[in-house]
């Protein structure tokens, strides 16, 4: 049944792609596919929307928009919005992605790695302390949380919950 989901949805993806697809080497996945895609609305820190596609980007988890962090001096600011607001910015720096599918989550995004003029959105807004990498899924992102971490910069210059913690909250 899952397969069938994946194919039905592969092939709506196909057809909707504005540029086509190439395929993408992997050995990994049942599946490959790439190809351009047109951002028509950021929905928070880790998807976007490119006309009736629903992405979600590959290995991270930002916080969710109405999420507050803390700040060392005890005030509090919205992460989730400044996470949508970077991942806004990253996604308008280049007229359209460049994004390889990695599988389908159980909501039926697609989950993508994508990239706006060659640098990796996901990695980027990591690097920025915007988004944590998505342990449960990847460490692809682990190093740049460290050096985010590290450096206290977004989520890290205070104190916060973990997009998934406080999803159950």
């Amino acid at each position: 049944m899952r397969l069938k989901i994946r194919i039905r949805l592969l092939f709506g993806l196909a057809l909707v792609m504005p540029y086509g697809t190439q395929a993408m080497e992997t050995t990994t996945a049942p599946f490959a596919l790439s190809g351009q895609i047109e951002v028509t609305r950021v929905v928070d820190g880790d998807s976007l929307r490119s006309g009736k596609l629903k992405i979600r980007l590959f290995g991270i988890d930002a916080p969710e928009l109405n999420q507050k962090c803390e700040a060392d001096d005890g005030s509090s600011w919205p992460c989730g919005l400044a996470a949508q607001d970077a991942m806004r910015d990253l996604a308008s720096s280049a007229p359209q992605l460049s994004c390889h599918l990695r599988d389908v989550d159980r909501y039926g995004r697609l989950v993508m790695q994508c990239f706006a003029n060659g640098y990796d959105i996901a990695g980027a807004l990591v690097d920025q302390g915007l988004a944590l990498a998505y342990r449960d899924f990847s460490t692809a992102y682990v190093y740049n949380e460290t050096r985010a971490a590290a450096a206290k910069r977004g989520l890290w210059q205070g104190h916060f919950s973990s997009p998934w913690e406080w999803r159950r909250k």
